[in-house]
């Protein structure tokens, strides 16, 4: 199965890393009132941008992994998964965040067989890319996903966890694995 997972909200702690950064830094307020943009991937003003171009590798480094990520991408990959990051992480946004990725990835032992970064439109990229499933925090992401035919999984996080979809949810690492282990034994 090949399997396509966010980072941000997903993999890493972003959002609690950049409240940690707003809470900081953003002496006049103006960057605080946009969190649940700025974690859509949206850039709302001028110093929400100034922001992000000031701390986002910062925030980035800054975040923790989430429990158990590394063991569960492992054991996926050992049965025969292939693992796609699918992120709008990139250079078109941040200079310098793919070598970090990389990085991170490598530091943290984060296993995949591909990453394809400045995804802003992730219905057609896991398209493109024969994706079986979407692991992603955006419920927009995922219904789009959804209303294209593929399957999804919204991984709450902050942003999304007051919103109803009707797409299937995990919490955290453990039970991603045991829905995305369901979803390959439904196909097999």
């Amino acid at each position: 199965m090949r399997i396509g997972i966010d980072i941000d909200d997903v993999i890493a702690e972003t959002s609690l890393s950049m409240k940690d950064y707003i809470e900081k830094y953003d002496t006049t307020g103006d960057v605080s009132k946009y969190i649940v943009e700025i974690m859509r991937g949206e850039i709302p003003t001028k110093p929400v941008k100034d922001f992000l171009d000031a701390y986002c590798l910062s925030i980035y480094k800054d975040a923790k992994v989430k429990a158990h990520t590394s063991e569960v991408l492992q054991r996926l990959i050992k049965a025969g998964n292939e693992i796609y990051m699918v992120t709008s992480r990139g250079e078109i946004k941040y200079k310098g965040s793919e070598n970090f990725t990389l990085e991170y990835f490598k530091t943290n032992n984060i296993p995949y067989t591909k990453i394809l970064f400045n995804s802003f439109e992730k219905a057609s990229i896991c398209k493109e890319n024969q994706i079986d499933v979407m692991v992603d925090d955006s419920a927009k992401h995922c219904m789009e996903i959804r209303q294209a035919g593929m399957r999804s999984i919204l991984f709450t996080s902050d942003v999304n966890k007051e919103i109803d979809v009707p797409i299937t949810r995990v919490n955290d690492w453990l039970e991603l694995e045991e829905k995305l282990l369901a979803i390959k034994k439904e196909e097999n």
